[in-house]
Order: C-alpha cells, then sequence, then structure tokens
C-alpha cells in the first residue's frame, strides 16, 4: 500500500509539474519539458499524454526547425476546465465562471443590501445553479469569497458579524448540493491571492495587501502560500488597537484600526469636520454634511481642501501603525494598500510611508515598496479562481493571456 502510495504522489508531482511548465510557458515542447523539469523524456511523454487524454493540454503546431526532428508545440486548453467563483459582500453577491488563465466567460450578480445572512443564503444557491448550468466545459470546483473570520481548513464561517453567522459549515453545504471542490477564503484573503497570482506583485516573497472597505484586513503571502493560523485571525489587522482611548468597535474595544479608518469611520469624521468648517470645500461636493461620502472627500482632496487632506493623513497615521508592525513582524518587502480608500492614492500612500519611517528602523522603511492601488472590479472573484488553480492543479504563476470575455448578468 505505501509503494502504491508513493508511485501515485510520484505521478501526481510529475503531473503538476508537466502542466505548470506548460502554462508558464505559453507553448513548448516536450524536449524543452524535459530539460526545464529534469524528468527523463519517457516521463514527459506519458505525462504530456495524460494531460492530453484529460483535455488540458493540446498540440498547437510545429516549433522553429533545428537539429533532428521538427519539434511539436504543446500549450494548455485555456477553457478545458472552468471555475465557477463567487464574492459575497454586504450588498450583494456576485458569481462568475473563469476560465485557466483568469478570462470570466460568465457573469451575474444578485443585490442584497440590507437584507440578513440567511437571504444571502438563499440566493446564493440559486446564483450557483445558474452559473453552473451555463458552464460549458468541466469544473475545476467552486471559490468562494466571504465576509468574517474564516477557518480555511474546514470551510466554516466562524464569525460574519453583519450577517449574524456562526459556526457556519459553508464548504459543508456548498459540497454537499454539488459534490465539487470548494475553497473558501476571506476577501483580505482574496486580495492578497490575486494580486499575487495576476497582479503587479508577482514574484513578490513577502507581499501583504490591505483592504480598506466596511471593515480593514490583510492577506499575506509568504513564498508563494498564504499565511493562515489555527486560530483563523492571520490578516485580521482591523482590530487591532491603535489609539487606546479611540472610539468604541463594533468589537467592544476601543481604537482599533477599523473603527478610525474604514470608509465609514472616515466619512463620519468628515462630516464632524464640515459642520466644524463652513468654509471647507466638503460643501461643494455634497450639501448637506450628512450627504458626504469617501468620493466627495477624495474630490475635496484634490481640489485642495486642507482639512480634508488633513482627515486623510490622519487616516495615513493609523494605517502606517498596522503596516509597520507587519513589516517588522513578517519582513514584508511589498505592501499594497487598495479597497474603497485608493482615490487617496500618493496623498495617502506618503502618510503611510511618514509614520512608518517614524516607527521602525529606517532601512527597514526604505527596503519596503507601498503603494495604494485601485482595486479592480474583478479582484475577488480572480483570487477565488486562484484558490482552485494552485490547489487543484498546482499552478503557482497565473497568466492571463486575455482580457475579460463576457459579462452576462444572471
Amino acid at each position: 500500500m505505501l509503494e502504491k502510495a508513493t508511485r501515485q504522489h510520484t505521478r501526481d508531482h510529475n503531473s503538476r509539474l508537466v502542466l505548470r511548465k506548460i502554462y508558464d510557458a505559453g507553448e513548448v515542447s516536450r524536449a524543452t519539458l524535459a530539460r526545464l523539469t529534469r524528468l527523463t523524456r519517457t516521463t514527459v511523454s506519458e505525462v504530456v499524454a495524460d494531460l492530453i487524454g484529460q483535455g488540458l493540454v493540446q498540440e498547437v503546431g510545429q516549433g522553429p526547425a533545428g537539429v533532428g526532428r521538427t519539434p511539436t508545440l504543446l500549450s494548455v486548453v485555456d477553457d478545458a476546465r472552468l471555475i465557477v467563483v463567487v464574492e459575497i459582500t454586504h450588498h450583494e453577491i456576485q458569481g462568475a465562471l473563469v476560465n485557466l488563465r483568469g478570462a470570466i466567460r460568465r457573469q451575474g450578480r444578485l443585490p442584497l443590501s440590507g437584507q440578513d445572512g440567511n437571504t444571502a443564503l438563499t440566493l446564493l444557491f440559486p446564483l450557483l445553479d445558474s452559473l453552473i448550468k451555463a458552464a460549458g466545459s468541466p469544473l475545476l470546483g467552486i471559490g468562494i469569497s466571504s465576509p468574517g473570520l474564516i477557518d480555511t481548513a474546514s470551510g466554516t464561517v466562524r464569525r460574519a458579524v453583519n450577517f449574524d453567522w456562526h459556526d457556519l459549515p459553508l464548504r459543508a453545504m456548498v459540497q454537499e448540493r454539488y459534490n465539487l471542490p470548494v475553497y473558501i477564503a476571506n476577501d483580505g484573503h482574496m486580495v492578497a491571492l490575486a494580486e499575487y497570482m495576476f497582479g503587479q506583485s508577482r514574484n513578490s516573497a513577502r507581499l501583504v495587501t490591505i483592504k480598506v472597505g466596511r471593515g480593514i484586513g490583510a492577506g499575506i503571502m509568504l513564498n508563494g502560500h498564504l499565511l493562515s493560523s489555527e486560530t483563523f485571525g492571520a490578516g485580521e489587522i482591523g482590530h487591532v488597537v491603535v489609539e487606546r482611548d479611540g472610539p468604541r468597535c463594533n468589537c467592544g474595544n476601543r481604537g482599533c484600526l477599523e473603527a478610525l479608518a474604514n470608509v465609514s469611520a472616515i466619512a463620519d469624521r468628515a462630516r464632524v469636520i464640515a459642520r466644524q468648517h463652513p468654509d471647507s470645500l466638503l460643501h461643494q461636493f455634497a450639501a448637506p454634511p450628512e450627504a458626504i461620502t469617501i468620493d466627495a472627500i477624495a474630490q475635496a482632496c484634490q481640489a485642495g481642501d486642507q482639512v480634508a487632506r488633513q482627515l486623510i493623513i490622519e487616516v495615513g497615521r493609523y494605517l502606517g501603525i498596522a503596516v509597520a508592525n507587519l513589516i517588522a513582524v513578517l519582513g514584508a518587502r511589498r505592501v499594497v494598500v487598495t479597497g474603497r480608500i485608493a482615490p487617496f492614492g500618493q496623498m495617502l500612500c506618503a502618510a503611510i510611508k511618514e509614520e512608518i519611517r517614524q516607527l521602525i528602523l529606517p532601512d527597514l522603511a526604505d527596503a519596503t515598496e507601498i503603494e495604494v492601488l485601485a482595486q479592480q472590479p474583478d479582484t475577488i472573484l480572480l483570487g477565488a479562481a486562484a484558490l482552485l488553480l494552485t490547489n487543484e492543479l498546482g499552478l503557482v504563476r497565473l497568466v492571463r493571456r486575455q482580457p475579460l470575455d463576457e459579462a452576462i448578468a444572471a
């Protein structure tokens, strides 16, 4: 039994290795594969034959002639498998079919604003049904981005405050219905996966992404692996106290990063500022002050409003405290801040960098690349797809060869 298991493990390893090299190369010959993988030509030929039999790989023509026979080139069949991906937020459920290169083949969304967790579950399965029915290729599995504290090993939502979910066995519920591999993580983790696999941070050995929206969470990629923990709290920086006497947070503590720097806290503070400063440019972009949004604050900052700019500098200081600790503890070499806070761009980034330099060794601060980037509409969906591509096929560098294909509402 042990010998049989070892042989199967070796075959699986070789299959993933060869598939990964074909995927990365785009088009490659069997002889080149043998050189890249250091496997024998016989082994490579056997693995390739199996991958062709599964429909994952195809022969795509002849390579340049050299000494001996003209090589036949191989390529991954981009639509050989499709992945069902879903993003659950407080205001909608968004789903899509994604191919092996990250191209979205079908897409749909259902509104959720003001509804509870039971309604979210009620709407989730019809959306999954419609996507699965629309798939024209075999399915690799299902990836779900869920709010809350996630036990990624068991696929359980330990706590999602806005939906009142506690120990919800989401993976088991979905697997029982569809009998497919299911992977679940929160949006902070999905952003890190998407940035590492598809974004500007490919090849970053120590990457941290921070998503700022209604909540604040971090995703941490160390040497190509998403950091998780037995207590499911890796990346939960939103509830780290950054000002001991600060405002009360939803978690019950005072001065949490989320209570000071999430989009709701920023908008609330801007409304107070607008009332205190009748001459503020905030009044030009939102009247009355109760109508002030993140977009209005960004417009005021761009127009040169000093009180609005000072607010964002303060937010950058709070984020800088969290980032400084991540750099010092993890040795992070690239930090990407994204989400609804992205319109504040360079001004926010400069404030974060300035605070970091006050808190850690200057050499550490200078060695870390920090950017504030806009989150793309498909970022979370691509992160969910990356979970399947990595865990089911062993792909570790996901190269998009084409733009989004279709976006058809469900």
